[in-house]
C-alpha cells in the first residue's frame, strides 16, 4: 500500500512539474518580443513571474486546481485516511486526539508552505535561465496597480519577496483550514477534491458579495481564499480592500486560522462526547 502511495505521489509531482515547466515555456514564448536587443536593464522578468500567478494573464488553471487538491492531501491525507478507517481507534489510543490533530496541523502547514515556496522558486529559476535576468525597479504607483492591484511595494524586489513568502504562508494556512474541514469528512475520495471545492465555493461567494455595498466588499475579501494564496493579485469588483496590503493579508490569514481552530475544537468535543 505504501509503495502504491509513493508511486502515486511521484506521478502527481512529475505531472505537476511538467505542467509548471510548460506554463513557463508558453509564457516565455509570449513574452519573447519584449526582450531588448541591447541587454537593457528592464523588469520584464518580474512582470512575467506575476503573469503566471493566479489571475495573471499566463495563469494555468490546471496547475492551480492540482495544488488546491494535492497540497492538503499530501499534508494530512494519511491522517484523514486513518481517521476514516478502522485503524483510527489504535491511532487514537497510541497518540490521543491532541497529538493526532497537532500532527495534521503541522504536516499540513509545512507541506503547503514548502510546496508553494519551491514552486515559486522553480518558476523564478526557469524565468532567469530561459527568459531574461531579473532587474528590479521602483515603478510608478499608477502603472504598477494595473499589473498588481494589491501590491505590497512599488519596489519590485520587496514586492516579489513579500509575495513569495506570504503566498507560502497562505498555502500553509489554507492547507490547515482544509484539514480542519476534512476532520468532518468521512469519505477519503471527498477529501481529495475538498480543496478545489472549498476554494471554488469561497471564491464564488466572495465575488457575489463583492458586487454589493462596501461593507459586504470587506466581508467578501475576508473569506476570499486567494487573498492568502495569491496575495496582491486580485481586486474584487475592481475595488481594493480598504487597508494596507500587509495588514490585509494578516487579517484574512487570522480569520482562516480562527475558523480552523473552531472546527478542530468542535471535532474534538464531538469525539470526546461520542467516546
Amino acid at each position: 500500500m505504501l509503495s502504491r502511495t509513493k508511486k502515486f505521489i511521484l506521478i502527481i509531482l512529475i505531472i505537476y512539474l511538467l505542467l509548471t515547466t510548460w506554463q513557463i515555456v508558453l509564457a516565455v514564448k509570449d513574452g519573447a518580443g519584449l526582450i531588448p536587443l541591447n541587454g537593457k536593464a528592464v523588469d520584464i522578468s518580474v512582470m512575467l513571474f506575476f503573469s503566471i500567478q493566479p489571475n495573471g494573464w499566463n495563469e494555468n488553471i490546471i496547475n492551480l486546481v492540482m495544488m488546491l487538491a494535492f497540497v492538503p492531501t499530501f499534508g494530512a491525507g494519511l491522517l484523514i485516511y486513518c481517521k476514516n478507517n478502522n485503524m483510527f481507534g489504535a491511532v487514537q489510543q497510541r497518540i490521543g486526539y491532541h497529538d493526532f490533530v497537532k500532527g495534521g496541523i503541522i504536516n499540513s502547514f509545512i507541506v503547503g508552505f514548502l510546496f508553494s515556496l519551491i514552486t515559486n522558486l522553480y518558476q523564478l529559476a526557469l524565468i532567469r535561465v530561459f527568459y531574461y535576468p531579473f532587474f528590479f525597479k521602483i515603478r510608478p504607483r499608477k502603472l504598477y496597480i494595473g499589473a498588481r492591484p494589491g501590491y505590497f511595494s512599488t519596489n519590485q524586489l520587496i514586492d516579489l519577496c513579500s509575495y513569495v513568502i506570504l503566498a507560502a504562508v497562505g498555502w500553509g494556512i489554507f492547507a490547515v483550514f482544509i484539514f480542519s474541514i476534512g476532520l468532518f469528512v468521512s469519505k477519503n475520495s471527498i477529501y481529495l477534491i475538498l480543496g478545489p471545492c472549498v476554494g471554488l465555493g469561497l471564491t464564488l461567494l466572495s465575488v457575489l458579495m463583492s458586487m454589493c455595498n462596501k461593507f459586504l466588499l470587506f466581508v467578501s475579501y475576508s473569506c476570499f481564499p486567494f487573498a492568502v494564496l495569491a496575495p496582491g493579485q486580485f481586486a474584487l469588483a475592481s475595488r481594493l480592500p480598504p487597508i494596507n496590503s500587509y495588514l490585509f493579508f494578516m487579517t484574512v490569514a487570522l480569520i482562516y486560522l480562527l475558523f480552523a481552530a473552531c472546527l478542530i475544537k468542535l471535532w474534538r468535543k464531538k469525539k470526546r462526547r461520542l467516546g
